[in-house]
């Protein structure tokens, strides 16, 4: 199988990559109850968010289908929800339902605040994925860092005011991210899919012990009782195909559907949800063409 850390150093080199991320929001969540109120709207668990450590995170319809997902980062007693921005509308009304009930207040961002992400080689190749959970936060007077991937490479998102410009580089090579697979739904994508079937609950993105939240109940049994094999996946690719049409296996049968695409040159990567196991297809096919099924970047063992 083919080597993220290959394909990373191959195509990045020693480049850094900073790119403003235009289809990205921000939701501030403020006021006392702030971290109360969300513990009861997400799968994550906000007692441990803090200053130095940030969250990966859901929020589900009462169905358990993600509306949104998010990363999210406390700056100072507000908490900041980094989401795809064609969400943030539909998130602030749906959360709006329940936050009466507590001193808190949520406001779109989109107009104070800017999103970069930042990539750069590793100097080497991890031995295991154990920090790959741990979204370590950084904070100054004008930026806050939160790490949000450490393998194949280390992945960044940097959250600043309006006002302030960051230098952009190598923005052509931005879509490497991809390869990390913790992926931000977007809104044509919201309420479709279990948190599960995007590895959330090997990613820190589910806590299984925090207690309720709306759409618990689908999450855990789907984890401890569901049949559904349903998992992201990362391939490649070279050349352009139809990116329309399903994957299928050596008989034709439909395993799967491209979930998020992107490429450098003639080069395609692509976050996948397969319906079943990976070592259940010898051969993954789109628009005729064989895909190169990479490893992901970390366990799927459920991380608590």
């Amino acid at each position: 199988m083919t080597s993220l850390y290959d394909i990373i150093h191959s195509t990045l080199q020693t480049q850094d990559v900073v790119m403003k991320q235009q289809d990205i929001g921000v939701l501030r969540v403020s006021g006392l109850d702030a971290k109360k109120f969300l513990q009861g709207q997400t799968t994550c668990d906000l007692n441990k968010l803090s200053q130095t450590n940030g969250l990966y995170g859901a929020i589900c319809s009462i169905k358990g289908r993600i509306i949104s997902n998010f990363y999210i980062v406390q700056n100072k007693d507000d908490v900041l929800m980094i989401m795809a921005k064609d969400l943030v509308e539909k998130t602030l009304l749906h959360l709006k339902k329940y936050a009466v009930f507590f001193k808190t207040e949520l406001v779109d961002e989109q107009d104070n605040v800017k999103v970069y992400k930042k990539l750069a080689a590793k100097n080497s190749e991890a031995d295991s994925n154990v920090t790959s959970n741990i979204f370590a936060t950084t904070q100054d007077n004008d930026t806050i860092t939160l790490t949000i991937g450490h393998e194949p490479l280390e992945v960044q998102l940097l959250i600043t005011s309006a006002k302030i410009d960051i230098e952009e580089k190598h923005q052509d090579l931005s879509a490497l991210a991809i390869l990390t697979a913790r992926p931000l739904i977007s809104l044509e994508q919201s309420e479709t899919i279990l948190p599960q079937w995007l590895n959330m609950q090997s990613t820190g993105g589910i806590s299984f012990t925090k207690g309720c939240y709306t759409g618990q109940e689908i999450v855990a049994r789907m984890q401890y009782k569901g049949k559904s094999k349903k998992q992201l996946a990362l391939v490649t690719w070279q050349g352009n195909l139809d990116q329309t049409q399903a994957i299928v296996d050596e008989q034709a049968k439909n395993i799967g559907q491209l979930f998020f695409v992107t490429q450098i040159k003639d080069t395609y990567y692509a976050q996948i949800i397969l319906n079943i196991d990976p070592s259940e297809a010898e051969h993954l096919l789109l628009d005729g063409k064989e895909l190169t099924l990479l490893p992901l970047p970390y366990s799927l063992d459920v991380k608590k």
